[in-house]
Parts: C-alpha cells; structure tokens; sequence
C-alpha cells in the first residue's frame, strides 16, 4: 500500500514536469534582443524637472445609429508619474566679454531634455457586459498622448519664467565663479 502511494507520487511528479497532464497547456516563451548602435555626447544643462503625475481616462462604446449601445462601453484609467527634464543645449549658449566685467550670455531656445521615472498603471478598468462588442482601448497609445510632443511643449511654455530665472542663476554662478565683480546681461533667443 505505502510502496503504491510513493509510486504513484512519483509517476504524478513525473506528468506532470512532462506536462502531460493536461491536454491544452500553455507555453510560453519570449526573446529580448538589444543593440546599440549610436552613442552621442550632449551638452545638454538640466535646468529643471518636474515631477509630473496625473490621472487619464479613455471611454469607448460600440455605437449603432449614432447612439452608444448600453452595456457596451469600456473605461480606463491610467495613472501616471515621472519627472520631466527641460533645459538648454549648452553647446549653443554664447558668452560674450561686452565690457570691463560683463559679459553677454545668448541663451537657445528651451528644449525638453527627457523622462526620468517614469511608472504608468491602470488604475482601474470598467467594462459593460457586451463590451466585446467595443475595440479594446490601446493603453500604449494613452502612454504615447501622456508623452508626446505636445505635452513637451505645455511643459516648456508653462514654466518659461522659471526656466529664464534658472538659466540666469546657473550662469551667473559659472560666470561670478570666474570673475566676482562680472555682470550679466542675458538674451533669451526663444
């Protein structure tokens, strides 16, 4: 008796590493392959970053003659959280001796530099009981919309006065380091 249980043990153990025991399996399988091919060096200054989070919520429904089906729609909500880095490309910042001590310092155009942190998660998904009728809502195409360049540029122009504030204390800072009876005119080329 004792000797049929251990056998029966062990043959159990052995289907199922062999996966025998169920007819419809999954397998699973996944490939990652990485190559880099370009490495730049930047001069770009971080002069800001922002720490960005929010919520966002895309809402669909299949829709027969203009007119939402009820029970079809499908709502998301993504939240999200990252800091974004905006600054200047300092390889095109000029610095001029305009006078005894002081110096002109042309500043380009803000840029926004990148992401740093980011997470994004749904926080919630709500789906009614013929939602299969509706297209699933792409929630890579909510993350792209959260990043795009449209965004960036909300970003820029939404803290441009603290942007120009903070580029005249970094160079200040470099300039006075240098000379500490300089003074500094700036000209904000944006």
């Amino acid at each position: 008796m004792f000797a049929a249980f251990v056998l029966g043990i062990g043959a159990f153990a052995a289907t199922r590493d062999l996966g025998w025991l169920s007819p419809f399996g999954i397998e699973s399988e996944s490939h990652d392959s990485q190559v880099i091919h370009a490495i730049e060096r930047t001069q770009e200054v971080s002069l800001l970053s922002l720490g960005v989070q929010g919520i966002t919520n895309e809402k669909r429904c299949a829709e027969a003659f203009g007119k939402c089906i009820p029970g079809s729609a499908e709502q998301v909500f993504l939240q999200y959280n990252f800091n974004a880095k905006l600054g200047i490309d300092g390889a095109q910042v000029d610095v001029t001796k305009s006078g005894e001590n002081s110096f002109r310092v042309s500043i380009p155009d803000f840029t926004f530099i990148g992401y740093e942190k980011p997470t994004f998660k749904v926080a919630t998904e709500d789906a009614g009981v013929l939602e299969w009728f509706t297209p699933d809502i792409d929630k890579v195409a909510m993350i792209n919309k959260i990043l795009d360049s449209e965004a960036r540029t909300k970003y820029l122009a939404s803290n441009s006065a603290l942007l120009k504030d903070q580029t005249e204390v970094f160079y200040d800072s470099l300039i006075t380091s240098i000379d500490r009876d300089a003074v500094t005119t700036y000209e904000f080329r944006s």
